[in-house]
């Protein structure tokens, strides 16, 4: 059966109608949102495969847009706070939300300040989704699955505390195998994104002090 046919739960009506706003409030402000996390699994394979408690995106220019994005999202009904200690947005109603983090581009390279000013992961710009993917009817553009199976399979690109959990197993492997599909090698992944977050050296890991990475950096020679 296909399932992007079959009746949506109630939670799930609202999580696409959220991700349409996110979709339409960006186009308005001139940038784009991209979609990461949990529910990238579920837009490339076009259907829910779970319910999802929240939403995580990473706005282009999100910090200097951020009071045209409110003001669009509070006219469509949405609650609007800034954490400001680390530059995110957060949008609620009706019992769904979203988080956005900082997204910056240099060049060829695409820059998430995930801990705002504190941390950054840093990873080629071509690795964003260019076009939308239709997601039901939706449009949504998404952070890319090399840039999914690298964080799964290396927190420490984020954070020395976040360990994986039962469910990213599963999701490893569905990335895994997209990637395969692309006859993409993981090892081409992981030698172009890294992370620098001085915000946990402030916090007692001093290892932070350096750049953190996912492939191990080659010795000159």
């Amino acid at each position: 059966m296909d399932q992007s046919r079959m009746p949506l739960s109630p939670s799930n009506r609202a999580q696409l109608a959220l991700l349409r706003d996110i979709y339409e409030v960006s186009a308005l402000c001139s940038t784009k949102t991209y979609i990461w996390a949990g529910m990238v699994r579920d837009i490339v394979s076009g259907h829910f495969l779970r319910d999802h408690g929240d939403v995580d995106g990473f706005t282009l220019n999100l910090w200097e847009l951020r009071d045209d994005l409110a003001a669009i999202y509070r006219q469509r009904g949405y609650v609007v706070s800034f954490l400001e200690e680390f530059h995110i947005l957060r949008i609620d109603r009706e019992g769904v939300h979203a988080a956005f983090n900082r997204l910056e581009v240099d060049g060829e390279t695409a820059m998430w300040r995930h801990i705002g000013d504190e941390g950054t992961v840093y990873f080629p710009r071509q690795w964003l989704s260019d076009t939308p993917l239709p997601f039901y009817d939706v449009p949504v553009l998404i952070s890319g699955i090399e840039f999914e199976y690298a964080i799964k399979t290396h927190p420490q690109l984020l954070s020395p505390t976040w360990h994986g959990r039962e469910k990213d197993v599963e999701a490893i492997q569905w990335l895994s195998e997209r990637l395969a599909e692309r006859q993409i090698a993981p090892e081409d992944v992981f030698q172009r994104i890294w992370s620098y977050n001085p915000f946990w050296v402030k916090r007692g890991y001093p290892e932070y002090a350096l750049p953190a990475v996912a492939w191990p950096l080659e010795p000159r020679q």
